[in-house]
């Protein structure tokens, strides 16, 4: 479901160096620039460097005349973070100073309700005060006055205060890794997958054409184009249902779940949103619930089983689209010798897309976010664009 409220989301956890992507309904992309670059964080996975004059540009400005909330994750190698808020007048501005823990991924959060301003060091509360007239102009910086040297991440902007409690649960995200087929949440039929095998394991590779020569040692073998064999991923699952009669019920509307022609989109966020692991997938095996009756009707049940699935064509390239109102087009240019699938996210597909700077454009009836799958010989591709956000250039 899409937050109205949140007017930009810059995660900085984009595959392409000279832009960062916007995940919120806002879609204000940021341009990098000078010393400004995505480098991979220990503890962020990926992030925003900024050194000397470095800059990440955005378009959405923070909302000074109404309440706002301002949320990131940074890290600097000094011993303290300071921050101004300006506002018109000589001399109308409020500096303060914080001190954190050097090269330490520290959360801070900036909050605006009304004229009073709170602002949030990890799980703390350092600062509350009130605000002389509108502000119109925010900024952090570390004590190095040769030029900053900070990294930061997931930088969120609201259009409103957040509560006390929402900031705190912002700070405390440590989700569990969460399940979808065809975006229903797996744990909505009470199931839970206790181990994931096959997700991103490496490929199998297929034959390749071979030659052995006679009076020759060992054989000659094709590798200038490796292809890759169908994808296999189990799923150690386990249910558990109210009573007997519910447990029944429950596993027959899961596995019911995978009955329908074609593929079926199967989805896990590991932690970020902002990066999924999303599949195409067929059911083919059978499975077998292992259980034990309850005594009684109404003794909790609980039953083990393993979800064996195939995605027919593992190499992708992911995009998401976000609309916000209803009939939002996605677009996609390619070039490619070699025929492309795209699976929309909304159940629909097209098949067979290959040719010159060709264009394909797709409808969303409903507002929201759709993860769209291009399959096919990505690695070929010669030339590609989109208007949607790129989440993984190459998935395999």
């Amino acid at each position: 479901m899409i937050d109205n409220s949140l007017i930009l989301h810059l995660p900085f956890h984009d595959p392409d160096g000279s832009k960062a992507y916007d995940y919120s309904q806002s879609r204000a992309d940021a341009t990098l620039s000078g010393d400004a670059k995505l480098i991979k964080d220990t503890d962020a996975g990926k992030a925003l460097s900024i050194k000397g004059e470095g800059e990440a540009i955005t378009t959405k400005a923070i909302p000074f005349t109404s309440n706002f909330t301002l949320v990131l994750w940074i890290k600097t190698p000094h011993k303290s973070i300071g921050w101004v808020l300006n506002s018109p007048g000589v001399e109308k501005f409020i500096e303060k100073w914080i001190q954190v823990t050097p090269n330490k991924r520290e959360f801070l959060a900036f909050v605006k309700s009304g004229n009073i301003l709170t602002v949030y060091l990890n799980a703390s509360i350092v600062y509350t005060g009130a605000i002389s007239g509108t502000p119109n102009g925010f900024a952090l910086c570390d004590d190095d006055l040769a030029g900053s040297n900070v990294i930061m991440d997931n930088v969120l902007l609201y259009n409103r205060a957040l509560s006390e409690r929402e900031v705190l649960t912002l700070q405390n995200t440590r989700d569990d890794v969460e399940y979808y087929i065809d975006g229903f949440n797996f744990k909505e039929f009470g199931v839970e997958v206790s181990q994931a095998k096959g997700l991103f394991d490496r490929l199998a590779r297929k034959e390749v054409l071979n030659v052995e020569w006679d009076n020759y040692h060992g054989i000659v073998r094709d590798k200038k184009r490796p292809r890759y064999k169908e994808r296999n991923i189990t799923l150690e699952c386990f249910i558990y249902a109210s009573s007997r009669s519910a447990f029944v019920e429950w596993v027959q509307r899961f596995f019911a779940m995978f009955d329908g022609a074609g593929n079926h989109r199967l989805k896990c966020v590991p932690h970020l949103k902002t990066k999924p692991l999303v599949y195409e997938v067929e059911l083919l095996d059978g499975v077998n619930v292992e259980k034990t009756w309850g005594q009684y009707n109404d003794d909790l049940m609980v039953g083990t089983f393993s979800l064996s699935l195939v995605e027919d064509e593992p190499v992708k390239r992911v995009l998401r689209h976000i609309g916000t109102t209803a009939n939002t087009k996605a677009s996609v240019t390619v070039t490619s010798s070699k025929y492309l699938n795209i699976y929309w996210g909304d159940g629909t597909h097209t098949y067979n897309v290959s040719g010159t700077q060709k264009t394909v454009e797709h409808t969303y009836e409903k507002p929201g976010e759709y993860d769209i799958i291009i399959t096919g010989v990505i690695e070929d591709i010669e030339a590609f664009s989109t208007n949607a956000i790129v989440i993984w250039d190459l998935l395999k």
